[in-house]
């Protein structure tokens, strides 16, 4: 198809996603790969980080902003490969209508300014999950049924990264070891309250009429056998600031810290990093807004065949509630 026409194509991410996992799957099977085996292996794993995933061609100067994305080749084979990885392992690429007006993939970029974004934009990040005020997938909000799940991954695809910043992953196979069972069942309870973090506070204020906000909710789930999690170390916590559920937390983000994994997102490459079995943050980046600078690409990734219709947008097939 012409450029033109392939950019377009991404709107529908479904469509597209499974015409080139198809194409995937059959390189696997050829290879002799076990495809079931290596969508068991991306929920085992804190992440999967794909070298060399695409090629890195005749990219624009870094943006300035979480939006607009240039369309570029670049731009293009990178989210062409993040919907294929999403893809295959079974999921579909999503957004959100809180968050940057829904965009399928934004830019993470170094933001000009003095502004609390800017700032954000160069400072390292302690490990969170994102969209953390929103349900895990199989649980409703307590009080709007109609908000769809946090995503299942996080798909960051790299264009530039000359400072070789790195994202670290802290997996819940790590934390868990340093914490007593008392403080894992405080961790449980329906006792915390977690804010919508802020690229996604105006977006819920604008379509839910206040900031998203969960009065009592579990940081940790059992599911299916296996524990799930959500963090914030700025968007969780207990409500007082003494007693076991704030010595959990605490116990938690220490934890957090002594397991923090490094990897360097290099040009091309593309990195998944489960939602629900870890958590992820970056190190200070380096350098000037624009040019040559830091440049991924983000967007999500979900299973939602258990979706009601009511937590999609109505104008987009990929835009979920709210």
């Amino acid at each position: 198809m012409t450029f033109e026409n392939a950019c377009k194509s991404l709107a529908d991410p479904g469509n597209i996603g499974e015409q080139l996992s198809a194409v995937v799957r059959a390189e696997l099977a050829r290879a002799g790969a076990d495809l079931n085996a290596l969508r068991e292996q991306a929920w085992t794993e804190a992440y999967v980080h794909l070298p060399n995933a695409f090629d890195v061609e005749g990219l624009p100067a870094t943006p300035e902003g979480f939006l607009p994305l240039p369309d570029a080749e670049g731009t293009l084979l990178a989210r062409a490969s993040a919907i294929a990885a999403i893809a295959t392992l079974g999921l579909d690429t999503v957004s959100y209508g809180s968050e940057n007006d829904g965009a399928l993939f934004v830019n993470l970029i170094i933001i000009p300014g003095e502004g609390a974004f800017s700032v954000k934009s160069r400072s390292s990040m302690h490990g969170h999950t994102d969209a953390v005020s929103f349900p895990v997938r199989g649980r409703f909000d307590s009080e709007e049924v109609r908000i769809a799940p946090s995503p299942d991954f996080v798909c960051l695809s790299g264009l530039r990264n000359p400072t070789n910043a790195e994202t670290t992953v802290m997996p819940l196979s790590q934390i868990l070891p340093q914490l007593t069972d008392g403080q894992i069942a405080e961790l449980k309870k329906p006792q915390f309250i977690i804010r919508a973090q802020g690229t996604f506070r105006d977006g819920t204020q604008r379509i839910l009429g206040e900031e998203h906000l969960v009065d009592g909710g579990e940081l940790l789930f059992d599911v299916n056998d296996q524990l799930w999690v959500r963090f914030s170390h700025s968007s969780a916590g207990a409500d007082d600031d003494e007693g076991a559920a704030a010595d959990a937390v605490e116990a938690f983000a220490d934890a957090c810290k002594t397991c923090a994994i490094g990897i360097a997102i290099a040009p091309g490459d593309i990195m998944l990093i489960n939602n629900r079995i870890g958590l992820h943050g970056r190190t200070t980046v380096e350098g000037e807004a624009g040019g040559e600078s830091r440049w991924l690409l983000r967007t999500y990734g979900l299973d939602t065949s258990g979706l009601n219709p009511q937590q999609r947008h109505e104008d987009s097939v990929h835009k979920l509630f709210p």
